[in-house]
């Protein structure tokens, strides 16, 4: 059976209540769906439902096709200069013996290792320490790139060129044309945590905003570069934060495109 039989299939199913109907009926027409009625999702849909929706979605969009991207991490440090309440890595500055700090030949000997290898991106991303400040990344990049051209650099969140461009005094949108030029391919979607500030001020007060990190992504995307985001979600947050959360990602697609 299709994707667009299972979608007929819930649209005529007596046993689902006509909000769920109405929103199946706003998939099928490429229509998007109201803050309320995200919330209504997270609150009375089951994931078969949800299942048949996104992969209806997914099918308009890509066609019966599935992507892998083949990658490896480089976490510069496990040590951070921040406080936030889920995470262990701001403990471990005050007993440094079990935390580490690659250099940049480390970190340059991790790429070397999958010589050969058929991976097709690096993923960089860690804790935030004084030392990995702008010109240490930049050079990292590009050094990078000029070591295996082809490998896509995917690295650092909003977390970390929020602190690493208010060190060097420069803007958001001069920090990441600078990022784009020492070779930067994309930025990975950490940090973004929940982006609400009611609950945002108690997990992870003392690291950027939720406006900050939107507003790095929003000058990276004027770039025409891409990105992703995550979310922190199942800890004191409620549904309707997760709504609102991704909510702002989407205004954030529609302002640049």
């Amino acid at each position: 059976m299709g994707t667009e039989q299972r979608l007929e299939l819930l649209l005529t199913d007596p046993g689902l209540s006509e909000q769920l109907k109405s929103i199946a009926e706003k998939v099928k027409n490429a229509e998007r769906i109201s803050f309320a009625e995200g919330v209504h999702l997270y609150e009375h849909a089951e994931l078969a439902y949800l299942g048949v929706l996104a992969n209806f979605i997914r099918e308009k969009r890509h066609g019966n096709k599935t992507f892998f991207n083949r990658n490896f991490h480089i976490e510069p440090t496990n040590l951070c200069v921040y406080d936030c309440k889920f995470c262990s890595y701001s403990r471990l500055i005050k007993q440094r013996s079990e935390g580490w700090e690659y250099t940049m030949e480390d970190m340059l000997d991790i790429v070397k290792k999958y010589d050969g290898q058929p991976v097709t991106e690096v993923h960089i991303v860690g804790g935030v320490l004084p030392q990995y400040d702008l010109n240490f990344y930049a050079t990292l990049f590009t050094s990078i790139h000029q070591h295996r051209p082809e490998l896509h650099v995917k690295a650092l969140t909003p977390v970390e060129y929020h602190y690493i461009f208010k060190k060097a005094k420069i803007d958001y949108a001069t920090g990441m044309a600078m990022m784009k030029e020492a070779g930067l391919d994309s930025i990975p979607g950490g940090g973004a945590e929940i982006f609400h500030p009611e609950i945002r001020e108690q997990i992870a007060k003392d690291k950027c905003t939720g406006e900050q990190w939107l507003a790095i992504h929003e000058e990276w995307h004027k770039l025409g570069m891409r990105s992703n985001a995550t979310m922190l979600y199942g800890h004191i947050e409620e549904f309707w934060h997760r709504v609102d959360h991704m909510e702002q990602l989407r205004q954030l697609q529609v302002k640049t495109g």
